[in-house]
């Protein structure tokens, strides 16, 4: 019994001696087990400066939204900017490229063609930046940059054509409103009710763009030996629908700009970007939208606007990209869609419900037109905007009805392949 106390003893001991050296204030291991009073020290991020070129809208953009969200995020992080008045290929001759550099969406081979395509799938997943967040046929188009799935850019806006009207123009000729979801042909009948002369004044019933038809038809310029190609079945039905537009008898196709429509209000039917009017309003003009005209593929536009990239040379890239991604925020999406600054790439409905709230020229407007519709996939192809601008001028041959359409697609196809040799052999 006296050898079973005397263990008991030695055992009690032992157990309030492990659990004193545990309960020691001074312990190295005390401090994790109990908790401890004295904060942990994080060292603050080394300042850095991040170089942004950006468009005159992108800087109001970034000066209105962007900047107290920079600094108060990211205080270590100093922004400077610079516009677009300077050549790009000047900027890099001169040693001072921007860490992150703003190209329209059909344009990025201004930064290939300067070896300063950098792939942002690496950052991407970093930061766990979620793709999903921006419409899908977006980020499609910019992949068409590169062959295996390098992402340079990331999409920063919509480039949404839709079919502007003026109600004034309809309610006097007595005429119904155009509708969401409208054909090509269903445009061209309205047209047809609303170009007539009154007064000695031409009224137009509709005016649009030939680069409008050919992003819905997503026309490849180039066939496979690299030569432009426009006798083709896809071209032929692109230039049958642009000139039955433009045969209407008083649908003049030389005449119409934004002034024709707006200050004048002599078009009843414009195609073009509903952000021109919404974020100019003009207090006395009534005009809504829908959704531009379709072929039988039911494709609307592509959306690819603009695009933000990083730069291959920025030894900053990790900064950069957190301000792309907090450009990308909801919150900051969310301002952008409720003034109408840009047309927000967000897929969240909560953000795309606010668009145009705060603007003074969105009240009784068919808002939701914007993300309404199937957007074509932006066809990315190298030289496509020499081809176009020598292929346009055969278009308007073929507006004006000075060209049948075999011969204007077979000169503009000559006309394009030369100016695009041209391009290469410089």
């Amino acid at each position: 019994m006296k050898r079973l106390w005397t263990t008991f003893l030695v055992a009690a001991a032992m157990v309030f001696t492990f659990g004193c050296a545990n309960s020691n204030p001074s312990s190295p291991d005390s401090a994790a087990t109990a908790g401890s009073t004295t904060p942990e020290v994080k060292e603050s991020p080394a300042p850095v400066t991040v170089k942004l070129r950006l468009s005159a809208a992108y800087l109001d953009v970034f000066h209105k939204y962007m900047d107290s969200a920079i600094q108060k995020k990211y205080p270590h992080i100093t922004v400077e900017y610079t516009d677009e008045s300077q050549k790009l290929p000047d900027v890099v001759a001169a040693g001072n490229v921007p860490d992150i550099i703003y190209v329209s969406g059909i344009n990025l081979w201004s930064i290939t063609d300067l070896n300063l395509q950098y792939d942002m799938n690496s950052l991407i997943k970093k930061y766990n930046f979620d793709l999903n967040k921006i419409d899908p046929s977006l980020i499609q188009g910019i992949k068409q940059y590169a062959s295996n799935g390098e992402l340079y850019g990331l999409p920063a806006d919509r480039s949404v054509v839709v079919t502007l009207y003026n109600k004034d123009l309809f309610d006097r000729f007595n005429v119904a409103y155009p509708k969401d979801g409208m054909t090509w042909d269903d445009a061209i009948a309205l047209a047809k009710k609303l170009t007539r002369t009154v007064d000695g004044v031409n009224y137009q019933g509709l005016s649009t763009n030939v680069n409008n038809l050919k992003s819905q038809l997503q026309l490849h310029r180039f066939g496979k030996n690299g030569d432009v190609l426009l006798t083709t079945p896809e071209w032929q039905k692109l230039a049958a629908m642009w000139k039955k537009i433009n045969e209407i008898p008083g649908n003049y196709f030389n005449v119409s700009n934004r002034n024709t429509f707006s200050k004048d209000r002599t078009v009843a039917m414009r195609t073009d970007n509903s952000v021109w009017l919404l974020r100019n309003p003009i207090p006395d003009f009534n005009w809504d939208y829908t959704t531009m005209p379709t072929f039988d593929n039911g494709l609307i536009n592509d959306w690819l606007g603009a695009t933000l990239t990083i730069s291959s040379t920025s030894k900053n890239k990790d900064a950069a990209f957190q301000i792309i991604d907090l450009y990308f925020s909801d919150e900051i999406q969310t301002q952008i869609s409720r003034n109408a600054a840009l047309v927000p790439i967000s897929t969240s409905p909560e953000i795309v419900k606010q668009w145009a709230a705060n603007s003074k020229g969105s009240e009784g407007k068919n808002l939701q037109t914007d993300f309404h519709g199937k957007p074509a996939t932006r066809v990315i192809e190298k030289y496509s905007d020499i081809a176009d601008a020598a292929m346009n001028p055969f278009f308007i041959q073929i507006a004006e009805g000075q060209a049948d359409i075999n011969t204007a697609l077979r000169q503009a196809e000559e006309a394009a392949n030369a100016k695009v040799k041209a391009q290469i052999t410089k």
